[in-house]
């Protein structure tokens, strides 16, 4: 019963997650963004976190059903954000990806099948893991203008326009 409520858990943070925190004005979600585009560190963090979420999951999933073997196929999946780079190309690819609607289709479509479950709840974790990493043009800006970097640090109420740009 335990494990039928933690992948409950999980799956309600699909849901709440962007509902409460996608395009905030709340300070903590300001120095968020500010540290995702500053700091390739935060960004490293932000992909670990994600990847131990993630193992998290596959390890209740796993507890919760032992004879799944489909946890495998999710599991390679999570075996790409192990290195930082990948996981940032992979990032930044499904950030102007225009299929990704086609992506949460497949999603559901997989969901329906009892053994890719946890590749379903897997690709729906990176999905919303891209909802959150900044686009590469504000990272580019960052980079280049100054002018931009001391106008988001002055106003951060700003910085979700041009984060979800």
């Amino acid at each position: 019963m335990t494990w039928i409520i933690l992948e409950m858990i999980f799956s309600i943070l699909l849901i709440v997650l962007p509902a409460t925190l996608y395009y905030s004005n709340r300070p903590a979600m300001a120095k968020f963004y500010l540290r995702m585009v500053a700091s390739s560190n935060a960004r490293r963090l932000y992909v670990y976190c994600f990847l131990m979420v993630l193992l998290l999951y596959h390890f209740v999933y796993a507890g919760g059903h032992p004879d799944e073997w489909g946890v495998l196929f999710s599991t390679v999946l999570c075996a790409v954000l192990f290195s930082f780079k990948k996981a940032d190309n992979l990032m930044r690819k499904l950030y102007y990806d225009k299929r990704l609607f086609t992506m949460s289709i497949v999603v559901l479509a997989i969901c329906a099948v009892p053994h890719l479950h946890t590749s379903a709840m897997t690709l729906a974790y990176f999905i919303l893991a891209k909802m959150f990493y900044p686009s590469c043009s504000m990272m580019k800006e960052w980079e280049e203008s100054k002018e931009s970097r001391k106008y988001w640090t002055e106003h951060p109420d700003v910085l979700p326009s041009y984060y979800f740009h």
